[in-house]
């Protein structure tokens, strides 16, 4: 897509160096972009809807937030033209002397050239403040009043004004610091790695964001399960659990903490619950059968045993060629909701194709799956059935016993055996939990004995 920026008031001038995000409508961040010299930019995203927010203006013109919504469609360039209204008067730009980010909050007082009061102004999330309306030119004076956390600069800045045009003042003050540290220690025996309760836990990851809710740090923790910011403005902050350790859940819980003096450490002391990952599945069928003959499998134990939950959540069935599918029996399961049934054959590639949709868990259903119940071709045959349930919470478990009846094919001889196996898996912090079974039948084989039976009866 290509994004153009011009003046409300006067649309063949473009606007250089505003900056903004692009979203998809999830509000997931697919790139942090900025208009050139010509006041566009490109973007290259794949088809799909997404909206653009407006996070920094160019001089002279005041910040737009509102979101611009888009659409992109394969092969063809979306042109997203936005309006910035220009600034008549000051724009204020209150900034840390050394991170040189935006200072939220920042109260100023403006004076006109008698020295007389014209109004009070707080900066944004942003560290911007704007003043508008201004048509008398002339010199003004800005004055700081409030600053949390910063040291009040109390000098009084002189400002000349022209109609129709913006002065620009940015104004840098010096932080009143102190430190958060935060303790991280198992809460309980941990069985994966042997850790008693109260050990430190290092790799913790945590977010620190101000009273803006602007992120401001990230830390982790050390071997001792010790995290320390950066020295941090005076003020409120918000601390947030990110990324836990291997083998520990993650508490996202959010922690208040207060930075009150200069030089105070704010110490904090969490813990975090020990995590256990498994899954299981059983499956069994006959030992022995005929050529032709119908066979069950019958499953059992399909359970999400973690102490946490799982995404992506399935358990499948792999089918060998000896075998040809008749129909599938759901089974139930303990937590209500929905799960569809997909399948593979020996023509369809990697492709899945659905043979129902949006089940209960709560029901046990029949589905008919046999080759003309799907419409498969001549010599076409299922080989891969999957229940997909998306995420699942700990101690999810079928109740009920799923099923599938197939027939063996006739052409098989006696003495084959033939495999059948089944998986189930789930993902936690990206990496899949996973289990198997599997069944070995054997086709019956007559065994003819080595002399004739003796006559018998009448």
């Amino acid at each position: 897509m290509e994004l153009i920026k011009v003046s409300e008031s006067d649309r063949t001038k473009r606007i250089p160096n505003v900056k903004f995000e692009i979203r998809k409508m999830d509000g997931a961040l697919v790139e942090t972009v900025t208009t050139d010299s010509t006041g566009r930019v490109h973007v290259d995203v794949d088809a799909g809807d997404y909206y653009a927010v407006e996070i920094e203006a160019g001089k002279g013109f005041k910040i737009d937030e509102t979101p611009q919504y888009f659409t992109v469609r394969d092969s063809e360039c979306t042109t997203l033209t936005v309006t910035n209204k220009a600034l008549s008067g000051i724009q204020i730009h209150k900034i840390d002397s050394v991170t040189k980010k935006g200072i939220y909050g920042v109260t100023f007082l403006l004076y006109d050239s008698t020295n007389t009061p014209v109004g009070q102004y707080t900066s944004d999330n942003q560290g911007y403040v704007y003043i508008e309306g201004i048509t008398t030119a002339g010199r003004y004076y800005l004055k700081e009043l409030a600053n949390e956390g910063y040291l009040v600069d109390t000098q009084m800045k002189t400002v000349y004004v022209k109609p129709g045009e913006v002065t620009l003042v940015e104004w840098e003050n010096t932080a009143i610091t102190g430190q958060i540290q935060i303790t991280k220690t198992s809460e309980d025996y941990n069985s994966m790695n042997g850790w008693p309760a109260g050990t430190p836990i290092p790799g913790t990851v945590f977010e620190i964001y101000d009273k803006a809710n602007n992120l401001v740090d990230t830390i982790r923790s050390d071997k001792n399960g010790l995290a320390s910011s950066r020295p941090l403005p005076l003020g409120r902050y918000k601390v947030v659990e990110s990324q836990s350790a291997e083998f520990y859940g993650l508490d996202k819980t959010p922690i208040e903490a207060e930075i009150e003096f200069s030089g105070q450490i704010v110490r904090l002391a969490m813990t975090n619950k020990a995590l256990y990952t498994n899954v299981s599945i059983n499956k069994r069928g006959y030992a022995q059968v005929m050529p032709g003959q119908a066979i069950r499998y019958d499953f059992s134990g399909i359970a999400n045993n973690s102490t946490t939950a799982l995404s992506s959540f399935y358990w499948r069935d792999t089918l060998p060629a000896a075998l040809r599918l008749d129909k599938i029996v759901t089974g139930t399961y303990n937590v209500q909701g929905n799960y569809k049934i997909v399948y593979k054959t020996n023509l369809s590639g990697e492709t899945y194709r659905v043979i129902a949709d949006n089940l209960s868990t709560s029901r046990n259903s029949v589905v008919a799956a046999s080759p003309a119940a799907l419409g498969l071709a001549s010599g076409e045959y299922v080989t891969e059935v999957m229940f997909t349930f998306g995420v699942v919470p700990s101690n999810f478990r079928q109740v009920e016993s799923p099923q599938l009846h197939c027939n063996v094919v006739s052409w098989l001889k006696g003495g084959a055996q033939f495999v059948n196996q089944a998986d189930v898996g789930g993902v936690h912090n990206e990496q899949w939990i996973m289990a198997t079974d599997r069944w070995v039948t054997t086709v019956y084989k007559p065994v003819k004995p080595s002399k004739p039976l003796p006559r018998t009866g009448y």
